[in-house]
């Protein structure tokens, strides 16, 4: 089952890219599946797993040195999800061998996935 933050706002700042709802400091990622759903920038709980599956916009975390745009963890291992610069995609981080793969085409097929059990790590 999965509950939807619904008492934070969506940063609504002039920082935000035209007609993408991306801010502008995020623009180099292909994250406006993200960016223009509310339900996933106010993040999403897994309650099987007592965690945020997706965080919400304001716990979004860039690492520049990987070129990876953190919006949600697995909750194990250190590994994250999240966007890569250049890539389309929903990608997992394993920070423990310093590699990433592919899970899902956008944010809410990953969600779907790991709900449905078809995504794992």
């Amino acid at each position: 089952m999965a509950i939807v933050r619904s008492d934070q706002e969506r940063d609504a700042t002039p920082d935000v890219a035209m007609n993408t709802g991306i801010p502008k400091r995020f623009s180099a990622y292909r994250c406006s599946d993200y960016f223009a759903s509310e339900r996933f920038t106010h993040g999403v709980w897994s309650e099987l797993e007592q965690m945020w599956l997706i965080v919400s916009a304001d716990e979004v975390i860039e690492e520049p040195e990987r070129e990876f745009l953190v919006v949600g963890r697995a909750g194990v291992d250190g590994i994250t999800f999240g966007y890569r610069r250049g890539h389309d995609g929903l990608w997992a981080h394993y920070s423990i061998e310093h590699d990433f793969q592919f899970v899902a085409p956008t944010v809410s097929a990953l969600v779907e996935g790991w709900f449905g059990g078809t995504i794992t790590v």
